[in-house]
């Protein structure tokens, strides 16, 4: 219970007046041996019992009256659970309208229901309550409740994601800091049990946290990124699994061109479980050197919004390769093949060698193997060093497989010999039980072991040529920088004068896709705990919302006991008399 004018109940201090008057107006009478009037005292002593009785009756009566007053004049609020204004309230309504909004449930779109139920909760708010609107983009908007209710009503998918156990705390500090009794923050969600992933929100004491509970869960399949490496596009997919079933093969369709006249239609089926990947063989023959747009598909279903991904890549003009003699007959031979393939041509600007001597300082890029005599690798280390380079070769390595998440082709290849890479902390793009085995520093690349069968199983691999393609065209020279961020799927260049230097890939965040609701135990601990939040129904949402802020002003049931108090005392006071 709180009082709209607590100061008022300093006047409890005038209860004790009755009391008082009453001690003072006690006296002892001088007690005569008077022998007449001996037979009525025991008439007087029943006479001063009943008296007693109504004193201590009146005395009661209008302490009473005084209390009620006083607490009538200090206007006390009671809490109620039903009916009745709140209390002036400062709430934040967080409306969770990212990506996955965008899903069809049960022939709606989860949106519709979002903003039925924000509606609702700004709807109940007076011009007394401070009031915010949170959208995916994490801004707070301030406003009237007419204001407010009209960026609602034109609320569309956005393609941002929210965390909303940082929305919840940054909602919380901010009605918090208010000096309002009334706290709150309703989050009206799909509750993605991603959008969960960044702990607990520290939520202050005296703020309340009401989240909606999700809907059903439904299964969904998204594109959650497109790589190109090596005339291959690798499509990783994700989503959220049906509760009962196998998955079946989806097909992916990819269109590269972006509207130019030799654009090409390359389609695909594969496995599209969440974490798998497709790979689809890209003609990197026929595409003519710059720049290309694509976009990866799949078939419409609930969430329409990562159903397809753009991506870029560029096709660089065939590098300009020599090989010296100590390379190898491998690369040899594999550099024939690219050469008939018009992916390499010959020239100076990447030179491969066996480490027999230091790579020429006009090169626009060197790849070196260790010496095939151990006895002049302290040479080869002693040309490294002076060009520059802060890598050497250290002892023998033990054998293992290779890992090189960055360079596909190489993955799981096994080495036999190698030796150890030993230096600063350049770029590591591939290593062999954890040590590196193919490092490049500035436009020198590094590798562990010769190619060659007596050092590793890669000569013989069916990736050794796009390997070597990729070592001279894009690993030796350097790669184009291709970011991405969120947003509209769409491709941005960059540019430095009139070359593109790079690109950013915008689109949703992959974690969007999996439209795994969070179990009501899972919320309820990440908004603070089952002290500060709850998971409700829609209608135990509709109910709950302010209920914690609801009072009814009791100052007049106050002023009729009051009344009635002093009619009481009126007739027992006559009565006395």
């Amino acid at each position: 219970m709180s009082f709209i004018h607590p100061l008022a109940l300093l006047g409890l201090a005038a209860a004790a007046i009755p009391a008082l008057l009453h001690l003072l107006q006690r006296r002892v009478p001088p007690e005569l041996d008077f022998p007449p009037v001996r037979y009525l005292s025991a008439a007087e002593r029943e006479s001063a019992r009943r008296l007693k009785l109504r004193h201590l009756l009146l005395l009661i009566l209008r302490t009473g009256l005084i209390v009620l007053i006083v607490l009538a004049a200090a206007r006390p609020l009671l809490p109620l659970r039903g009916g009745g204004a709140h209390q002036p309230t400062a709430a934040v309504i967080i409306l969770d309208n990212s990506p996955s909004s965008g899903a069809v449930v049960d022939g709606g779109l989860v949106l519709e229901r979002l903003r039925v139920a924000a509606r609702s909760s700004v709807a109940r708010t007076t011009s007394a309550d401070r009031l915010w609107l949170m959208l995916c983009d994490g801004v707070l908007r301030g406003g009237t409740r007419e204001a407010l209710l009209a960026i609602i009503d034109s609320t569309h998918s956005g393609w941002q994601r929210l965390d909303l156990v940082q929305a919840v705390e940054r909602a919380a500090r901010l009605v918090d800091a208010q000096p309002l009794q009334g706290r709150e923050v309703h989050v009206v969600s799909d509750l993605q049990r991603t959008a969960l992933a960044s702990g607990r929100a520290a939520v202050p004491r005296g703020v309340r946290v009401l989240a909606l509970a999700p809907g059903r869960a439904i299964a969904n399949r998204g594109i959650a990124s497109v790589t190109v490496s090596e005339g291959a596009a690798i499509i990783a997919l994700g989503g959220s699994g049906a509760s009962s079933g196998s998955p079946q093969p989806v097909p992916v369709t990819i269109d590269i061109g972006g509207g130019r006249r030799d654009r090409g239609e390359i389609a695909a089926r594969g496995l599209a479980t969440p974490g798998s990947a497709v790979t689809v063989s890209l003609p990197a023959q026929s595409l003519a050197p710059g720049w290309w747009l694509g976009e990866a598909a799949l078939e419409p279903d609930e969430l329409r919004a990562d159903d397809r991904r753009p991506f870029t890549w560029r096709v660089a003009p065939p590098a300009r390769v020599t090989a010296t003699s100590g390379a190898g007959s491998f690369v040899a031979a594999a550099l024939a093949v690219l050469q008939e393939g018009r992916r390499v041509v010959e020239g100076r600007d990447v030179v491969m060698s066996g480490g027999e001597a230091s790579p020429p300082p006009t090169a626009a890029g060197a790849i070196v193997q260790p010496p095939a005599d151990p006895a002049l690798v302290g040479q080869a280390n002693r040309a490294l060093t002076s060009r520059g380079v802060p890598w050497h070769w250290g002892q023998p390595g033990t054998p293992g497989s290779i890992t090189a998440p960055r360079v596909p082709v190489l993955e799981g290849t096994p080495v036999a010999r190698r030796y150890r890479l030993e230096g600063a902390s350049d770029e590591v793009l591939a290593t062999v039980n954890g040590e590196p085995w193919l490092v490049r520093s500035g436009n020198i690349v590094l590798l562990g072991s010769r190619l060659d069968t007596a050092w590793t199983t890669l000569p013989t691999a069916p990736g050794f040529v796009p390997f070597i393609d990729a070592l001279v065209n894009r690993i030796a020279i350097g790669e184009a920088d291709v970011n991405s961020a969120e947003g509209a799927p769409h491709v941005e260049f960059r540019t430095r004068g009139v070359d593109t230097v790079g690109a950013t890939v915008f689109g949703p965040d992959p974690r969007e896709s999996d439209l795994t609701p969070a179990p009501p135990a899972l919320a309820t601990a990440a908004f603070g705990g089952r002290e500060r939040a709850e998971v409700l129904s829609a209608n135990d949402f509709a109910t709950e919302r302010f209920s914690g802020t609801r009072r009814a002003d009791a100052s007049a049931m106050l002023l009729v006991l009051a009344l009635l108090l002093a009619a009481t005392e009126l007739v027992v006071a006559t009565r006395t008399r």
